[in-house]
């Protein structure tokens, strides 16, 4: 056994010389490569669309921007650490229906200048600007976008909904003013969060207000008696024009029989009954009119027979 064990060291010895021990050699650093790499090198892929940051762990967590916005980031994973944010638009929505945004209701309430509880669902869409990336990492030291999103930026929305909201009445909010009142949510809001480089693209309302279902009633209540005056209004409208169109008429018609009769004077008269004589004689064929009418033509209508006739015996 002792000389067996002698020659194997021996032979083993042998081959450590040579070209044997390179090949040894080589081996082992293979095989070390991924632990010395994890160790001492490695490196970070930034896709199109977003922006790395590099984290100097060992000297106050220093920041210093990559200037390369695409590809390879090669570092050393003990000193540094590399933060990748998206630098194309993001957009949230905080809504009172699960199935949209979060699975939890996250709508943002406030009181209107009449002490009315609102409740709103709203869509917040923004970008970083990529040149101050590294700021909004000092500033926020978030590794993960949606912790400012669902954070600071949520806490901030929802401090100027209730600020702004509170300077108008609920028939402002839900009536005429509605644009200008969510227009100054969102400048106010962009002016905010501007100084570390998030840029606010768009802020809107998803839905309608919601307000107490005891206001929405009465809200209802007076749409319904606002449009049945309305209507009213209108019938008072018509009936009045129909009578004003009728009088019109009537005093028209009365105007023509003043102007006719103004117009019938004794000697057109009398040049009437002289066309209606001449008529008359023109179709008369000789024989003698069976009735007679007394005086001036006015009078009793009479039967005369003529001398002719049996009954003049």
């Amino acid at each position: 056994m002792n000389n067996i064990d002698a020659g194997s060291v021996t032979k083993i010895g042998g081959m450590l010389k040579g070209k044997g021990k390179f090949f040894l050699l080589l081996v082992l650093v293979l095989v070390a490569m991924p632990a010395i790499r994890g160790f001492l090198l490695t490196w970070k892929v930034i896709d199109p669309g977003y922006t790395g940051i590099k984290i100097n762990r060992l000297v106050n967590r220093g920041v210093t921007r990559e200037d390369i916005v695409t590809g390879f980031i090669f570092y050393n994973p003990i000193q540094s650490a590399v933060v990748v944010y998206p630098t194309f638009i993001q957009r949230v929505a905080w809504t009172q229906d699960v199935h949209e945004g979060s699975a939890r209701n996250e709508q943002l309430t406030f009181n209107t200048k009449d002490s009315v509880p609102v409740d709103i669902d709203v869509a917040v869409s923004y970008q970083l600007d990529s040149a101050k990336v590294p700021d909004f990492y000092t500033k926020f030291r978030a590794d993960n976008i949606d912790t400012f999103t669902h954070g600071f930026l949520r806490d901030t929305t929802r401090n100027i909904v209730a600020q702004i909201g509170s300077e108008y009445t609920f028939d402002d909010v839900n009536g005429s003013r509605k644009e200008e009142f969510l227009a100054k949510v969102g400048k106010v809001l962009g002016e905010n969060i501007r100084p570390y480089g998030v840029l606010v693209q768009q802020f809107g309302l998803i839905g309608s207000l919601r307000p107490p279902k005891s206001l929405l009633d009465a809200v209802n209540s007076k749409t319904q008696a606002i449009q049945k005056s309305i209507q009213v209004e209108n019938e008072v409208r018509q009936a009045e024009a129909e009578a004003k169109k009728k009088i019109a008429i009537a005093n028209g018609e009365a105007a023509a029989n003043r102007a006719l009769a103004s117009s019938l004077d004794p000697k057109l008269l009398e040049w009437e009954k002289l066309q209606i004589m001449r008529l008359q004689i023109s179709k008369w064929d000789g024989k003698m009119p069976g009735v007679y009418a007394g005086g001036s033509g006015q009078g009793l209508l009479l039967n005369i027979p003529s001398p002719g006739s049996a009954g003049g015996r």
